[in-house]
């Protein structure tokens, strides 16, 4: 028993020193915390599901970007937690507005998303405190993007000034903004440097 222990304290403490080790792209795990993401599920695949998905993404987005203006990432997530009635009350008023009767169900945890690309930036996969809207029986296709800071309808420029007023570091937007090959190694490594994290954090929770 102690062989194994000592063996699992080892292995532990190498995976540490490796994160310490790649401590430029660990420091880029900052990213999982600087953003609030938001994620839209349709009743159904039919076009007329996924037509009002977007409509019920575009009021969310624009009550976001009118209530969390001029905050930081802990005061977003504040705002969202206390506003799920409203934003439920929103998605449904689309919903009623559209013709359907569906409920909307809103969730505000963690959860986790695949690497994602939007137009300018990408993020690496990983768990994010995330806006979840489900729309009736929630069978139908996601729609995945950025609720905090408001990125997802901006261009590119606009994009970089959001995120630099959410309270992201100029090193953690290059990463996001990112292309191509080391694009592809760095996202790798950052989602590796986390899911070690969390196997840590497990062991001793």
């Amino acid at each position: 028993m102690k062989k194994e222990h000592l063996r699992l304290g080892i292995l532990w403490g190498l995976a540490l020193l490796c994160i310490f080790a790649l401590s430029p792209i660990a420091g880029a795990e900052e990213i999982y915390s600087s953003v609030i993401r938001i994620h839209v599920i349709a009743n159904s695949d039919s076009d007329e599901d996924q037509a009002l998905k977007l409509k019920v993404r575009d009021r969310i987005l624009e009550y976001a970007k009118e209530e969390l203006a001029g905050t930081d990432m802990q005061d977003a997530a504040k705002k969202i937690r206390a506003g799920r009635k409203t934003i439920k009350a929103l998605a449904e008023e689309v919903i009623r507005e559209e013709g359907y009767d569906y409920p909307a169900e809103i969730d505000f945890s963690k959860e986790n998303y695949p690497t994602r690309h939007y137009e300018g930036i990408s993020l690496p996969a990983g768990n994010y405190l995330s806006l979840q809207i489900r729309i009736g029986s929630g069978e139908g296709k996601n729609w995945w993007c950025v609720l905090f800071p408001p990125v997802c309808l901006d261009s590119a420029t606009e994009k970089e000034d959001a995120l630099l007023a959410g309270g992201m570091s100029e090193e953690n937007i290059k990463t996001v903004e990112l292309d191509g090959r080391e694009y592809e190694l760095r996202f790798r490594t950052l989602e590796w440097i986390q899911g070690v994290r969390e196997k840590i954090s497990a062991v001793f929770s």
